[in-house]
């Protein structure tokens, strides 16, 4: 059977199809081995040059075990080919030898879909309002492209063409909208990942040690975002409880196993607060909120050092409601086995610490006079808090109390926790963040992973646990003010209230559609579906419901489309002067004289002439003055209008007995 030879791509059409992959693919080049990113540029660059004919094409026998090449490469990296990183790398090595072998038009609409494919994978890394607007923005140039190796005029000028793509695209806006309001949505997101793919997001983790926090306060990125019902508490009182401590090594505190706890048992002191959460993927389990919660949120549990935690890790943005009450006193019965777990000193460490300890507990009667020497210690010698402490040693807590003298918020709380255990007093460490800064433009607060905090609690006989937080002893400004007033001269601003006026309105409005994109967008679930269908009031209650509506929406807008297409490529009004020699070509038409559609008026004039056997003079003037108006510049007035209505209205035929 003759085979038909397929069209073979020309050079416009690589080189356009090459610029949208590199475009479809630049924000990944962040995220692929070296390797893997120099590959795909080298094969675009080898095919560029091949269509200009500077190289030859890669012959089959050298491709084809470069393939397999490829893939064994991808395997050895990440030792799997499944995952978000693996599929990605071994997608894009594969796009890459198929430039090297695409020869057809055809082969080249494979790799414009291809573009399409790999842009709707930044949204496994990313769900950002940056990267849907890169990604809007690839969208338009990758479809230009698939329009212009489709074009086959190439007078066509790109403009036109970038016109054409950006019509497509905004014309499926409104499709979009409809999908997104009434696909059923399941539970959880649609892009979620991994905790193996989220991990590392933040910088609070399940141990601590010196310069671990630290590390952490350079970054700028939000933590989570808080709405409150109530009125907001001061700064000082803005403790977000994390990550509870209690296991010490001699360097490291670590979490314990935890015990779910059954019941709050506390006494609130204190009107609560109430408030609404937005908490940015972590990776971890644990949830924030103000110290103390007194609820226990669903799919999550409260463990008995009162840290609220998630059955399931946080890989995507979680809004949840809470209470706390800011003025409390926590249960008084703790275990025996916990507070003996909370009261151990490693042997052989740390051994100034522990004689300092052990001297406060036979120079004092009572517990809360060694908590006040510790913080008056710390108050009143020439103790320093730095974002850049000197490196520490094994017993690092020896070194800072009695040497370096130079700590983060993570150096005192391990210090006086370590102190307060030398003395016999059992505690444990605290990690989470402390303060935040109000946006007025939403009226909410923003809390940065630059606001990461450790403080410590303290067993006091018949009070239970106490909050003691010894950076206020050193560094009062830091709970009162926030950090970037206590270390004004080594920390950048991320205070926006602290910029210049303009660029802060600017900046809290951005921060504000941010969080508005996370909450309606990104947030958008089963349940907040369920109830912004519900306010629309149309009766959709089921996901058949949905089903449903979502078909009529679809061809209520396809419909709408068809309509719009339809009125405009309708036939135009015909002109009044067109209507009047219509009229007067039916009525010469019923005496006997049919215009043929190839004849020109002056030929069907003369042809009547002829079959007349007599010079029509109203006649020839009519059309005339039709010829004129229709293809004569300046013609086309109400007045030469008026005067040719006339002349056809006054025209008659004249009868048989007038020919000659």
């Amino acid at each position: 059977m003759h085979r038909i030879a397929e069209e073979t791509a020309d050079k416009q059409a690589i080189l356009a199809v090459s610029l949208s992959f590199v475009v479809a693919m630049f924000p990944h080049f962040f995220h692929l081995p070296l390797w893997v990113s120099g590959f795909a540029l080298m094969a675009l660059a080898w095919r560029g040059a091949q269509a200009r004919g500077w190289l030859w094409a890669m012959p089959k026998w050298l491709l084809v075990p470069l393939v397999l090449v490829g893939g064994i490469s991808v395997f050895a990296q990440y030792w799997t080919i499944v995952g978000r990183e693996p599929g990605l790398a071994l997608l894009t090595v594969m796009a890459s030898f198929k430039f090297l072998e695409s020869k057809t038009h055809r082969d080249i609409l494979i790799l414009v879909f291809l573009c399409y494919f790999l842009l709707a994978t930044h949204f496994l890394f990313g769900q950002t309002i940056y990267i849907a607007v890169y990604m809007f923005i690839a969208l338009i140039i990758i479809t230009t492209t698939l329009v212009s190796i489709n074009q086959r005029d190439e007078n066509v000028v790109l403009s036109d063409r970038l016109k054409v793509a950006s019509r497509l695209i905004v014309l499926s806006i409104p499709i979009m909208i409809i999908l997104f309001i009434l696909v059923p949505r399941i539970p959880g997101p649609i892009w979620g990942i991994t905790q193996e793919q989220r991990g590392g997001v933040t910088g609070l983790s399940d141990s601590m040690s010196p310069g671990q926090i630290s590390d952490l306060i350079t970054s700028n990125e939000v933590a989570f975002r808080v709405k409150f019902d109530t009125d907001i508490p001061s700064q000082e009182q803005l403790y977000w409880r994390g990550p509870v401590m209690v296991n010490f090594n001699g360097r490291t505190w670590k979490q314990a196993k935890h015990r779910e706890l059954n019941s709050l048992n506390l006494t609130q002191t204190s009107n609560p607060s109430r408030y609404t959460v937005t908490l940015e993927p972590h990776g971890k389990n644990w949830l924030f909120g103000l110290d103390i919660p007194t609820q226990i949120l669903p799919d999550s549990y409260m463990s008995s050092e009162y840290q609220l935690t998630s059955n399931k890790a946080i890989n995507d943005l979680k809004r949840y409601s809470l209470e706390s009450t800011l003025q409390y006193r926590l249960e008084v019965n703790e275990s025996f086995d916990y507070l003996m777990l909370a009261s151990q000193f490693p042997d052989n460490s740390n051994p100034k610490t522990w004689a300092l300890g052990q001297q406060w507990a036979e120079q004092f009667d009572s517990d809360f006079s060694i908590v006040q020497q510790a913080l008056q210690m710390f108050r009143n010698q020439d103790y320093v808090y730095t974002l850049q402490p000197p490196l520490l040693g094994q017993n690092s807590s020896d070194e800072f109390l009695f040497s370096t003298r130079r700590g983060f918020c993570e150096h005192y709380a391990s210090s006086f926790a370590l102190l307060m255990r030398a003395a016999g007093i059992p505690s444990r460490i605290v990690t989470g963040y402390q303060g935040g800064e109000y946006n007025e433009v939403g009226e909410y607060l923003i809390v940065r992973q630059s606001d990461a905090h450790a403080w410590t609690e303290v067993w006091i006989d018949d009070l239970g646990w106490i909050r003691v937080d010894p950076t206020a002893a050193v560094s009062p400004d830091r709970i009162e003010s926030g950090l970037d007033q206590a270390l004004n001269d080594t920390l950048a601003n991320f205070k926006i209230g602290k910029r210049n006026p303009l660029i802060g309105q600017l900046l809290y409005n951005w921060d504000n559609i941010q969080r508005s994109w996370n909450e309606w967008v990104l947030n958008y679930d089963p349940r907040k579906q369920a109830r912004f269908l519900n306010q629309l009031g149309l009766g959709i209650q089921s996901w058949g419901d949905m089903v449903i509506a979502l078909v009529i929406c679809l061809m209520l807008i396809t419909g709408g489309y068809w309509m719009v297409g339809w009125y405009r490529d309708r036939p135009a009004k015909p002109a009044e002067y067109e209507l009047l020699i219509n009229r007067l070509l039916k009525k010469l038409a019923r005496s006997g004289y049919q215009r043929q559609p190839s004849e020109y008026m002056d030929e069907f004039l003369q042809r009547i002439k002829q079959e007349q056997r007599y010079h029509d003079e109203h006649l020839a003037q009519i059309f005339q003055v039709y010829n004129k108006i229709k293809y004569a510049r300046g013609y086309q007035k109400p007045t030469v209008l008026k005067r040719f209505r006339q002349l056809v209205n006054s025209w008659q035929l004249k009868g048989d007995n007038t020919r000659k």
